[in-house]
């Protein structure tokens, strides 16, 4: 790579790479028709709730209510509700009413997410990662710097962030799939 490097320069390794993308983002577009195509739909199970949950079914109906053994509401008989006695965890009620905090203070709290030790600091360093984590990669640099203009440098970052998002959406639809 070194030796084809040096007695190409960097035009052979952006003509390359330009090969290798557009290869690998057929390849993946490809594979997520293909998935798309072939892949049953099934609903995810319903939530488990949690204290005053009602479920969408009524006892009897072999749904929910008998998969989490609820049991019949306090305020209405003919519903059925989160049992608090089969001390189950709850999935944190991101249906009906949205998401509830699961581990309060995991940003603040070195022990909040125990037994991991001193979790906040792997959690600000994804943060981190993720935010700055291709800031500094030299081969972004190289092809700036070698680029005609700062206008064709600028042209071709967004074409790049355009094709990152492009590719990236059916790659998130593929991971909810399977």
């Amino acid at each position: 790579v070194v030796l084809y490097t040096i007695t190409g320069g960097l035009f052979s390794v952006a003509y390359t790479d330009v090969i290798q993308s557009g290869m690998s983002i057929t390849g993946i577009l490809l594979f997520v028709i293909y998935v798309m195509s072939t892949e049953e739909s099934v609903a995810s199970p319903s939530s488990v709730g949690f204290p005053d949950y009602i479920y969408p079914d009524n006892i009897g109906d072999n749904g929910a209510c008998e998969m989490w053994n609820g049991t019949h509401c306090a305020f209405d008989n003919a519903q059925c509700c989160y049992n608090t006695a089969n001390n189950v965890v709850t999935d944190n009620g991101a249906y009906p009413i949205g998401d509830k905090k699961v581990f309060d203070g995991q940003m603040t709290d070195p022990h909040a997410l125990s037994p991991l030790p001193n979790a906040i600091v792997f959690n600000w360093a994804t943060i981190f990662v993720l935010a700055f984590g291709n800031l500094g990669a030299l081969d972004f640099q190289a092809r700036n710097m070698a680029a005609r203009s700062s206008k064709h440098a600028t042209i071709a970052n967004i074409v790049a962030g355009c094709l990152t998002f492009l590719v990236g959406v059916p790659c998130a639809y593929l991971g909810s799939l399977l």
